[in-house]
């Protein structure tokens, strides 16, 4: 079992694993076939030198029996001498009760001693064939018949078959056969490399276009018109890459209009359809920007959309690089939400990391448009961190994810009171983790939040002392490849 345990994990190509068991599966079928004919035919052959043999010295006897008991040795010797007439026959000669010769002719194979001291007699009494003897090229075997006339026993015929032509026309054949078998064999490795090849081709495809699927490559796979199982695989195979095209092609859509990871987990049915939500605890950054009802008065509704879009682009993918989801953009401004849908218990730093990075990237565009004559803004930022509730807001025919809250609303506010390129977060946010070793603090204040009774503490966050700053300038570095693109 270890062995086809191991041959079925193997990393050998199908083709190959395929030809080699096809060939091996021939090579013992014929192998065995070619052993069993051969096995047949030397059989064959030692009945047929058996038959022959006991059918000549039964004929001798027959004849020699009537000059046998007339002691006509004359007529004896003239039947012997017939045996020139056979070549499968080299000595054929006729004995009296007593052993003693009575007609001789050709070859006396040997002394008819045997190894175990038996006499002439003895071996003309007991046997009738299988005494096999070898002289030069010739390779004999004796039969004996006794001499009998009316159930008188008068002497004994021995007959001395050469059987070196039977072998070989027996090794002629052999020889045939195991040309025929190598032939066969030949013949059934080329077939069985082409039919595994033939078989394995449309697997290999599936393994190609599998292969090419798990890394985000929709191939076109030709199903060449097969009607048999192969081809329905095929074809139930290309209706799931043309579904995975489609489904990719609406996840992309998708992703333009809302989150890619929502867009993903609701296509992947991990996203519930249900109303409402669930409280989860969060940070939630809102990015606005300073003055922008003068700035749209003054310019076009292209310009302002050009404007927009290239600012909101970048800052997009700054929430991407900082574990951040883009909420919403609302106007002029973004709303981004941190710890959902995915949970994260470092949201509040990585929420004010992406208000760090929103602002130098701010700073490097404006530097960039001022260079070429374009208008420019100047961007605050208000974090907030604490329970929301993470759901589906709105109809059952029209919803949306979102988060709502009180801390969403503070947030809202505290945009409101940033003054330009500031990024301010609240107490609350500064109690999560990671803040205070990554952060400095500085001007803490109170603001009052419409809505609420309390006040809100605030505080500014030192953007030029972020101790982190070599994230920053990484995550810079992988935005900022976007620019030619933009």
């Amino acid at each position: 079992m270890s062995i086809f345990r191991r041959y079925e994990k193997s990393s050998v190509p199908l083709v190959i694993n395929w030809s080699l068991s096809i060939s091996v599966l021939i090579i013992l079928v014929m192998g065995l076939l070619g052993w069993f004919l051969l096995e047949n035919q030397q059989a064959a052959f030692k009945r047929q030198a058996k038959t022959l043999g006991l059918a000549l010295v039964d004929q001798l006897a027959y004849s020699a029996s009537e000059p046998l008991l007339a002691d006509d040795n004359f007529a004896l010797q003239m039947l012997v001498n017939r045996q020139e007439d056979n070549q499968l026959i080299v000595g054929m000669q006729v004995f009296d009760l007593d052993g003693k010769s009575l007609a001789s002719a050709g070859i006396s194979p040997f002394d008819f001693q045997s190894d175990h001291g038996e006499g002439l007699l003895d071996i003309l009494q007991r046997e009738r064939t299988g005494r096999e003897w070898v002289l030069g090229e010739i390779h004999g075997e004796i039969f004996v018949s006794p001499v009998q006339f009316k159930d008188v026993t008068a002497g004994y015929a021995l007959v001395s078959l050469n059987k070196k032509p039977l072998q070989e026309d027996l090794d002629l054949l052999i020889l045939t056969l195991m040309k025929t078998t190598a032939a066969l064999i030949l013949f059934g490795v080329v077939l069985a490399t082409f039919l595994a090849r033939r078989f394995s081709q449309p697997i290999a495809n599936l393994a190609k276009m599998g292969e090419a699927l798990s890394n985000g490559h929709i191939q076109n796979l030709e199903v060449s018109g097969r009607g048999d199982e192969i081809g329905k695989v095929l074809n139930s195979f290309q209706q799931m890459a043309l579904g995975l095209e489609g489904k990719k092609e609406v996840e992309l859509a998708l992703s333009r209009y809302v989150s890619p990871n929502i867009a993903k987990r609701v296509l992947d049915g991990k996203h519930t359809s249900e109303l409402g939500g669930s409280t989860e605890d969060a940070s939630v950054l809102f990015c606005d920007i300073v003055g922008f009802t003068e700035l749209a008065e003054d310019l076009e509704p292209e310009q302002v959309s050009e404007l927009l879009n290239h600012y909101f682009h970048f800052f997009s993918l700054a929430s991407t690089s900082c574990e951040g989801t883009v909420d919403k953009f609302i106007g002029d401004c973004i709303m981004i939400i941190f710890g959902v849908p995915e949970s994260d218990h470092l949201h509040a730093l990585h929420a004010v990391t992406c208000g760090v990075l929103i602002q130098a990237i701010a700073d490097r565009i404006t530097r960039q448009r001022q260079s070429v004559g374009l208008p420019t803004v100047q961007f605050k930022v208000g974090i907030n961190s604490g329970p929301v509730l993470a759901g589906n807001l709105g109809g059952r025919d029209r919803m949306q994810f979102t988060v709502v809250g009180d801390t969403v609303n503070v947030a809202s506010r505290l945009c409101d009171q940033c003054k330009p390129g500031e990024v301010l977060i609240t107490a609350d946010t500064t109690q999560q983790p990671g803040l205070a070793d990554n952060i400095q603090f500085n001007n803490m204040s109170k603001i009052k939040v419409r809505g609420r009774t309390g006040t809100v503490v605030h505080y500014d966050v030192d953007i030029n002392s972020f101790s982190d700053a070599a994230l920053i300038k990484k995550h810079l570095e992988n935005i900022f490849p976007h620019w030619s693109a933009t």
